[in-house]
């Protein structure tokens, strides 16, 4: 078969080392999907990207810092990517004029975007618990006005593992900007215990006035670390979540600033629906449900729903 007619190529190596991908890969010029799997990329200097290609799946991989920038800038089609568990590069610069689709997960320095006004759903992950001090260069602002700039579409954004920490450096505004407007769909991974991240959360939630769904997964390794008291207690709020009507917050242990947070999303809330509450364990579970219905709730309708911890 000639080159010129593969248009997706699929490659998985479950095993050994990884799979040096031939040259003879890069000179598929009509390449739409290209999917691999525990894969070394080393494309010939001759290279000039996928100028077709639409959907990027690369998990387990290795590649350089200029070779992926180059792999992305150069696919000027794509519309889908994801990126699990990589090395050879640790910032992620993605320049993608029609990306819509970004799901990533790993251990990486950066994250940046150029030319991604299309993107609209957003998963990414941070593997690594990186510490919340990090200087901002002059002149630079905080990582999470950095993050949405190109970002003015995103509909549905997942912040897994240690991300938030990540978007947490800088000075963190009371809100963005420019208020994600198309963002329906929020999940956060937070420590509800830190501050920094507490107020990266707190900006996201005040920048999202058209929110439909939220989840809030509490990192359980770290709950019982420091004490963050009175933070949700505080009047944050000068407009309501006048869409607001599901929510789901997992892996709570019943520690005073998770029952705030709580509180604060109920008495603001004046369409919710169903709130899901699964804790972290079933300890204390009784009398957390007991501190739960002492809340004043802004939607007459709103039911909290309690999920056995044992339960998947």
């Amino acid at each position: 078969m000639s080159r010129s007619c593969v248009k997706e190529f699929i490659l998985e190596i479950w095993k050994g080392q990884r799979y040096k991908v031939p040259s003879s890969l890069f000179l598929c010029q009509n390449l739409i999907h290209l999917e691999l799997f525990n894969c070394l990329l080393k494309p010939p200097s001759t290279f000039k990207g996928f100028r077709n290609l639409k959907s990027l799946d690369l998990q387990h991989i290795t590649l350089s810092q200029d070779v992926f920038e180059n792999l992305i800038s150069s696919s000027p089609t794509l519309e889908r990517l994801t990126l699990m568990n990589f090395d050879g590069f640790t910032h992620l610069n993605i320049d993608a004029p029609n990306l819509q689709f970004f799901d990533i997960g790993g251990v990486f320095d950066d994250v940046t975007f150029e030319n991604t006004f299309h993107l609209a759903l957003v998963s990414i992950g941070l593997y690594v618990n990186g510490k919340n001090d990090q200087a901002m260069g002059p002149g630079n602002s905080c990582k999470l006005l950095r993050f949405f700039v190109h970002l003015p579409h995103i509909r549905r954004l997942e912040i897994q593992s240690y991300f938030l920490k990540y978007l947490a450096i800088g000075n963190v505004p009371s809100r963005l900007p420019r208020p994600c407007v198309d963002l329906n769909y929020l999940s956060i991974r937070i420590n509800f215990n830190d501050l920094e991240e507490n107020l990266a959360a707190l900006c996201l939630l005040r920048s999202s006035p058209n929110l439909q769904e939220l989840e809030m997964l509490a990192r359980p390794e770290e709950t019982g670390i420091g004490v963050l008291t009175n933070f949700w207690e505080v009047d944050h709020w000068t407009s309501l979540f006048s869409q607001l009507r599901m929510v789901k917050i997992v892996g709570i242990s019943g520690i005073r600033s998770e029952l705030e947070f709580i509180k604060f999303v109920l008495s603001n809330s004046p369409v919710l629906e169903t709130m899901t509450i699964k804790p972290a364990s079933l300890e204390g579970g009784w009398d957390l449900i007991k501190e739960l219905l002492r809340f004043r709730r802004a939607s007459a309708r709103a039911e909290i729903i309690y999920l056995d911890p044992q339960l998947q």
